[in-house]
C-alpha cells in the first residue's frame, strides 16, 4: 500500500504521545475520565499504543471534551472548558498535563499579543490615513468629499470585500472621480493591502487612467481573484505589454479559471463554472512566452512548480502542447518515488499530472502508450499502478452517457488484460479491479478480444493448478504460508471467473456465432480443467437473449448439471440465478427437476449452490412443488447438532418463500420452524433476524427469537437494529406470551448506559403491553437507581425517573389506584426535563479554541 509506512509511523507517534498524555490525565486529577471511541486498530493490536480518537469526562461537568485523534488536543480542550478554576480537583501526583497545558497557554498568551499589537498597528495607520484624507478634503470640491466619506466606511477590517458601493459610485457619477481622487486611491489600488484597496480597484478599472496605470489595477484584480470583465479584458487586450513578473500571475490566475482543483481541494459539491477562454487568447497573444513559462516550471525542482506547469497545459487543452511534454508528464508521474519522494498518493501535483497523462493517452494513443512501454522497463511497481490508472481513465465517462470505444479504449482493454493476468495473485490488482465488474456498454471490445480473453482465462487454469502444487520444502504446519497459497488461489479463480464473463458478453453481442463460439470451447476442454469449465458454465446465463439462444445452450447446461464434477455442478446451478427473468418459462420441465434434484447432492458445495441460486431466482409458482420434499430434508439435516446452522437458517427463509402459504407459515409449519430458530445461538442466531425480521413477522413466536437475539452478547455487539424493529412490529398477541423473555433481556442491559436507553424505553413499553405492569415498574425503578447523581447524568436520570413514572401511573391505572400525585410528578420532570435542555443547548458543540488555540 502506497504511503503505508509514513501513515503506520504517524500512528505510531500519535500512539505514544497519547499513552504519555492518559498517564499525565491521571496524575492531574483522580475525577478525571479517559474515554474514547470504540474499536481496536490493526497497528493498536500490534503494538498495544492507544491510537484512535479520545477524551476525556467528569462526573461534575456536563460538558465532555472533543473526541481527537491527539489526547493532548482533548485534555487541552476539556481542561479550558472545565478544570480551569475548578474547585472539585483532586490532584494524583506528578508530572501532570501541566506539562503541555502550561506552553499551550503561555504561546495563546503570545498570540493574543501579537494579535492586540497587530491591531494597535492597524488603528494608527487607519488613524494617519484619516488624518491624511481630513487634509485632502480642502482640495476638493464638495461633490469630491463624498468619495472620502465612503471610503472612511470602507476602511474598516469588518468591511466584505465585496461592498459595491465605491464601484457603483464610480459607475453613476464618473465624473466625480478627477484627478486628486485618482492620485489618492491609484496606490491604495495598486501597492497596498488597506480594507479599501480592492473596493478602490474596482472604482477605478473603469476611470481613464493612463494605460500603464490601468493595466496594473487590472492585474492586481485579477491577482486578487476578483471577478471583473473589465479586468479580464483589458489585461488581453495590453497583453503584449505584461512584464514577466506580471504575466507569471495573470497566467496562474486564468489557468485557475479554467482548470478544476483537486479533490483534496474542494468543499462539498461544487457548483462553479470554468472558463478556458482567457488563458486560449492569452496563449494566441503571447505563445512563445507561455511556452517558454511551461518549460521553465517544468525545469524547476519544487513540485508546486511542476503542478503549475501541467495545469497550464490542461488549461490550453492543446494537441501540440500535450504531444511536446508527454515525456515530461509521463516520466515524472511514473518514475515519482524517485523524482517526486515527498508526495504522497493523492497530492496535488500528482493530481495534475495523472489527468494530463489521461488526456495525452487520449489524444495520442499510440504514442502515448509508447512512452509508457518504454518507462515500463523500469520494473517499478509505481510506475506499473500509474501506468493502469491512465490505461483505466480511458473507460471514464459520465453517468447516462453512451460510452465512446475507439483506438484508446482498445490499446487500454488489452494492456489493462494482460496486466490483470500478471499480477493475478494479487486480490488488490487494480488492472484486475476493471474486469471484476463486466459492464455491458463495452461488450464490442470484448467481441473484439473474445480470443485473447479465453486465452487468458486458460492461462490462468495453468497458474491455479501450479500454485495447488505444495513446496515441498515447505513445513505442513506453516498454515501462514496455507493461508497466502489459498488466496492467491481464490484470486486467480475471480479473474478468471471474471474474464469468462466479459468473454461471455462478447459473444451474446455478437449474436448465433458468437455463442456458438462459446460453447465450442466449452466442449472441447478437457474433462481434467473441472476449475476452467466450471468458470465457463457459472456464466452460460449471460449468453441468454432470446429463446434461440437458450435453445442452443440447454444441451450443454443440463450435461453440467449432471457433470461427475461436483464444481462444475455447483456452477451451472449456479448460472440459474442470472437468467433473465422473461425466460424463465421457456425452460422445460427436465431442467427443473434436474436443478430440484440438485437440493439432495451429497457434496455441501452443490447443494448450497442450488439453495443459494434459487433464492435470487425462483422458479414459477407451477413448478415450486418440486422443491417441498428437497428443501424439508435439508432443514431436517441441518437442524441437527454440529450441522452448518447459518445455512439452515438460508433454507429456512427459502422454504416459507416458495413452499409454504401465508395460512401455513402462520400454522403449524411457522410454530416448528420458529422452535427451529430458537435453538440457534450467536452468528445463526442474530442471521435469522436479520434475515427473517419482516417475512417472519406475523409467524408465531418469532418475537421470542428477535428477544433472544436481543439478549445475546454476539447479537449486540454487532447491531440490535433489526430486534428492535422485529419486536416493534411484533402482533400485541405474541408480545404477551414473551413476558419471561422480555424481562430477560431488560435483565440483560444492567448495567445500565445511557446508549441503550431507546432500548430500555422499548422492553419497558413491551412488558405494559404484556400486562406486567409491576414488572416494569420495578425495573424503571432499578434503572434509575442505578444512574449514579451526578452533574453530568442530570439529563439522563430525568429522562428515566420520567419511565418510572409512567409505568407507575400505568401500575396504579391497572390497580384501580389515584394517578393525581404521579401526573404532577410528571409535569415537574417534564419542566426539569426542559430547563435542562435549554442549558445544554447552549454549549457549543464544536469549541472554537479546539480549532485555533492548539
Amino acid at each position: 500500500m502506497e504511503d503505508f509506512e509514513a501513515e503506520y509511523r504517524q500512528a505510531v507517534q500519535a500512539g505514544q504521545r497519547n499513552i504519555r498524555a492518559k498517564k499525565l490525565l491521571e496524575n492531574w486529577c483522580y475525577h478525571a475520565e479517559f474515554a474514547r471511541t470504540g474499536g481496536v486498530g490493526m497497528i493498536e493490536a500490534n503494538t498495544g499504543l492507544p491510537i484512535g480518537h479520545m477524551g476525556v469526562r467528569c462526573k461534575f461537568s456536563k460538558k465532555n471534551s472533543m473526541f481527537s485523534w491527539l489526547l493532548e488536543d482533548a485534555v487541552y480542550d476539556f481542561y479550558l472548558s472545565n478544570c480551569k478554576g475548578c474547585d472539585k480537583r483532586v490532584p494524583v501526583g506528578l508530572p501532570n498535563i501541566a506539562e503541555f497545558i502550561e506552553p499551550r497557554e503561555r504561546k495563546a498568551l503570545q498570540r493574543k499579543a501579537q494579535q492586540q499589537a497587530e491591531r494597535d498597528k492597524q488603528d494608527h495607520a487607519k488613524k494617519a490615513r484619516k488624518q491624511t484624507r481630513a487634509a485632502l478634503r480642502s482640495e476638493l470640491s464638495f461633490e469630491e468629499t463624498h468619495v472620502l466619506d465612503l471610503i472612511d466606511e470602507l476602511d474598516d477590517e469588518n468591511i466584505t470585500h465585496d461592498d459595491p458601493r465605491l464601484e457603483q459610485f464610480a459607475n453613476l457619477a464618473p465624473e466625480v472621480f478627477g484627478q486628486k481622487i485618482i492620485t489618492y486611491l491609484l496606490p491604495a489600488a495598486i501597492h497596498e493591502n488597506f480594507p479599501y484597496s480592492l473596493h478602490a480597484a474596482k472604482a477605478l478599472i473603469k476611470a481613464p487612467l493612463e494605460p500603464t496605470d490601468k493595466l496594473a489595477v487590472a492585474v492586481r484584480l485579477l491577482e486578487s481573484y476578483v471577478r471583473s470583465s473589465e479586468a479580464t479584458s483589458y489585461v488581453l487586450a495590453e497583453s503584449d505589454k505584461l512584464n514577466s513578473k506580471q504575466l507569471s500571475s495573470i497566467i496562474s490566475r486564468f489557468v485557475s479559471m479554467a482548470v478544476t482543483p483537486p479533490p483534496s481541494s474542494r468543499i462539498g459539491a461544487e457548483r462553479r463554472e470554468y472558463d478556458d477562454g482567457p488563458i486560449r487568447q492569452l496563449f494566441e497573444n503571447r505563445k512563445d512566452d507561455l511556452v517558454n513559462e511551461i518549460d521553465a516550471l517544468f525545469g524547476a525542482s519544487q513540485t508546486g512548480q511542476i503542478a503549475a506547469a501541467v495545469r497550464i497545459i490542461l488549461a490550453l487543452s492543446s494537441d501540440e502542447l500535450f504531444r511536446k511534454n508527454a515525456r515530461n508528464i509521463f516520466g515524472k508521474l511514473m518514475r515519482r518515488r524517485r523524482l517526486l519522494q515527498s508526495e504522497g498518493r493523492n497530492s496535488e501535483v500528482l493530481f495534475y499530472l495523472r489527468e494530463a497523462a489521461s488526456e495525452c493517452f487520449r489524444r495520442s494513443p499510440n504514442e502515448a502508450d509508447s512512452i509508457i512501454q518504454s518507462f515500463l522497463k523500469d520494473n517499478d511497481d509505481t510506475g506499473k499502478q500509474e501506468a493502469i490508472r491512465v490505461y483505466r481513465t480511458a473507460f471514464r465517462h459520465s453517468y447516462r452517457e453512451n460510452p465512446q470505444i475507439g483506438e484508446p479504449q482498445k490499446i487500454a482493454f488489452r494492456r489493462l488484460l494482460w496486466a490483470a493476468v500478471d499480477e493475478a495473485e494479487t486480490t488488490m490488482n487494480e488492472a484486475g479491479q476493471f474486469f471484476r465488474h463486466a459492464q455491458d456498454e463495452y461488450a464490442a471490445l470484448a467481441v473484439e478480444h473474445l480470443d485473447e480473453l479465453i486465452g487468458a482465462a486458460a492461462t490462468l487454469s495453468q497458474r491455479y493448478d501450479s500454485i495447488g502444487t505444495s513446496n515441498q520444502l515447505e513445513s505442513s504446519g506453516n498454515w501462514l504460508a496455507q493461508m497466502e497459497r489459498q488466496n492467491s488461489r481464490s484470486a486467480i479463480d475471480n479473474l478468471q471467473g471474471a474474464l469468462i464473463k466479459w468473454a461471455a458478453i462478447g459473444a451474446r453481442f455478437k449474436g448465433k456465432d458468437g455463442v456458438d463460439d462459446f460453447l465450442t470451447l466449452y466442449r472441447h476442454l478437457p474433462e481434467s480443467q473441472t476449475q476452467m469449465r466450471g468458470n465457463m458454465m457459472v456464466h452460460v446465463s449471460e449468453l441468454l437473449s432470446g429463446v434461440d439462444s437458450l435453445n442452443a445452450v440447454l444441451s450443454d447446461w443440463y450435461r453440467a448439471l449432471m457433470d461427475e464434477s461436483a464444481l462444475v455442478r455447483a456452477s451451472a446451478v449456479q448460472a440459474w440465478e442470472g437468467i433473465p427473468l422473461g425466460l424463465r418459462d421457456n425452460f422445460p420441465d427436465l431442467f427443473f427437476q434436474a436443478i430440484s434434484v440438485l437440493l439432495t447432492d451429497p457434496y455441501v458445495i452443490v447443494h448450497k449452490s442450488a439453495v443459494r441460486a434459487l433464492a435470487r431466482r425462483s422458479f414459477p409458482a407451477e413448478k415450486r412443488q418440486l422443491l417441498s420434499s428437497p428443501m424439508w430434508n435439508l432443514i431436517a439435516y441441518y437442524s441437527q447438532a454440529g450441522q452448518d446452522k447459518g445455512f439452515l437458517v438460508e433454507c429456512i427463509r427459502l422454504f416459507a418463500k416458495l413452499c409454504l402459504t401465508d395460512d401455513q407459515l402462520k400454522g403449524n409449519f411457522g410454530v416448528f420452524l420458529t422452535n427451529l430458530l430458537l435453538t440457534l445461538d450467536d452468528d445463526a442466531l442474530y442471521k435469522a433476524v436479520d434475515d427473517l425480521v419482516f417475512s417472519f413477522q406475523d409467524v408465531p413466536g418469532f418475537t421470542k427469537v428477535a428477544l433472544k437475539a436481543l439478549s445475546s452478547d454476539y447479537t449486540r455487539s454487532i447491531s440490535t437494529e433489526d430486534c428492535v424493529t422485529a419486536i416493534v412490529r411484533a402482533p400485541i398477541k405474541d408480545v404477551r406470551e414473551c413476558g419471561d423473555e422480555i424481562e430477560k433481556a431488560f435483565d440483560v442491559l444492567n448495567p445500565f448506559r445511557i446508549n441503550e436507553f431507546s432500548e430500555a424505553l422499548l422492553l419497558l413499553s413491551a412488558l405494559t403491553k404484556a400486562n406486567r405492569f409491576q414488572a416494569a415498574h420495578a425495573r424503571a425503578v432499578k434503572m434509575v437507581e442505578a444512574i449514579p447523581e451526578e452533574d453530568r447524568n442530570a439529563q439522563w436520570r430525568i429522562e428515566a425517573s420520567l419511565l418510572e413514572t409512567a409505568t407507575a401511573i400505568e401500575t396504579a391505572l391497572a390497580e384501580d389506584k389515584p394517578v393525581e400525585e404521579l401526573v404532577n410528578r410528571w409535569k415537574i420532570l417534564i419542566a426539569e426535563l426542559e430547563k435542562e435542555n435549554a442549558e445544554r443547548a447552549e454549549y457549543p458543540h464544536v469549541p472554537p479554541r479546539f480549532l485555533f488555540e492548539n
